[in-house]
């Protein structure tokens, strides 16, 4: 598949230029590895991320870029796929249509997958049943007798932290578990820890940064969500960036509780050179909102910086400022190259718990 596209890559080498389209920057890309001029591979690169990727079906992202990607350590292309998958992940994990493709993968494609905090599934429960499912795949028995080493490798990636309760109990009756308490139970004991302190404890305690406590994009009702500002660097002074999101209620019946983010990325004001969120309890008809907030600004990771608080939200005083502002600068966010961003974008995530 290179034959076609070698004069081009010969008159790269001799005058940096070249002109890639959909159906030439592959062959480039596997030129340019095979030879290894870099210049060109990061040009093949960023132009596949850029330009070709958000632009194909997801089959072929899956079956062409994701697979060469993972195969030759290309991680800058590796995320650009699994930002692409990321939105059908249910389907990719559940559905007839995918099911060939995700019992498939290699492990260390999985991993990639699991990896990811920009994964749209119902919850964390959802994705260890899809991972029960790579693991037992019939089609695949050399997982069963390797069981244990693919435990031990994909575990660390379950967010055991992110499920309730409840869904822990359902994974500790599991067979799988029940046989390796060894592996299971230290990842058990800390999701149990962190679910049963209170959030302003949560926040002071080291342990809980790792990978395990970054929230995925949950589509199922919850506590709490997951917020990105895309392109930051864009973001204008004193703009205003505004997150409506929706959580569980403490009320019975099951209810809604609606909220509001608004984050002031570059400053609040022409005399205020803060980064600022503020947070709104919105549509409160009946009884006041008595809750604690978490809020974090996190990475690909770990948490980065939090802050935490309560709040007794009611019609007349629906609204706190979370102070974030004493733990993230702006002068931090805006620097070449900012440890506080993915990519180009802020992530952040808040977590709510009501107050008995």
């Amino acid at each position: 598949m290179c034959a076609a596209v070698f004069p081009r890559f010969l008159k790269f080498l001799y005058s940096c230029h070249v002109r890639l389209n959909i159906g030439n920057t592959l062959s480039m890309l596997i030129l340019s590895d095979k030879y290894n001029v870099e210049d060109l591979r990061n040009v093949c690169i960023n132009f596949a991320c850029t330009c070709i990727i958000p632009r194909l079906q997801l089959k072929d992202v899956f079956h062409i870029w994701f697979q060469y990607g993972t195969k030759c350590y290309h991680q800058k292309l590796v995320h650009a796929c699994v930002h692409a998958l990321a939105e059908r992940m249910d389907d990719i994990m559940m559905s007839v249509e995918w099911e060939q493709e995700w019992v498939n993968l290699d492990k260390d494609q999985l991993i990639e997958f699991l990896k990811s905090s920009e994964l749209a599934v119902k919850d964390e429960y959802e994705l260890w049943e899809a991972v029960l499912k790579w693991l037992l795949s019939p089609e695949h028995p050399q997982r069963a007798e390797n069981l244990r080493k693919n435990v031990q490798d994909l575990i660390c990636h379950i967010r055991f932290p992110m499920m309730t309760p409840d869904q822990l109990c359902q994974v500790e009756s599991n067979k799988v578990v029940q046989e390796m308490p060894d592996i299971f139970q230290p990842y058990f004991m800390q999701a149990y820890k962190y679910l049963a302190l209170p959030l302003t404890s949560r926040a002071m305690i080291k342990e809980f940064t790792s990978s395990s406590f970054l929230l995925r994009n949950y589509t199922d009702l919850r506590w709490d969500k997951r917020l990105v500002i895309q392109r930051y660097a864009d973001c204008q002074k004193c703009a205003e960036v505004s997150f409506r999101f929706s959580t569980r209620a403490s009320t019975f019946p099951a209810q809604t509780w609606e909220w509001e983010l608004k984050v002031h990325p570059k400053g609040f004001s022409s005399t205020c050179d803060d980064f600022r969120a503020v947070l709104y309890s919105n549509l409160i008809l009946d009884q006041p909102r008595p809750v604690e907030y978490l809020l974090s600004l996190v990475d690909r990771e770990k948490i980065l910086h939090s802050v935490s608080g309560k709040k007794n939200f009611s019609k007349t005083r629906y609204t706190t400022d979370t102070e974030i502002d004493k733990k993230v600068s702006l002068s931090d966010l805006c620097q070449q190259n900012s440890p506080l961003l993915v990519g180009e974008s802020l992530v952040l995530q808040i977590v709510l718990r009501p107050v008995g």
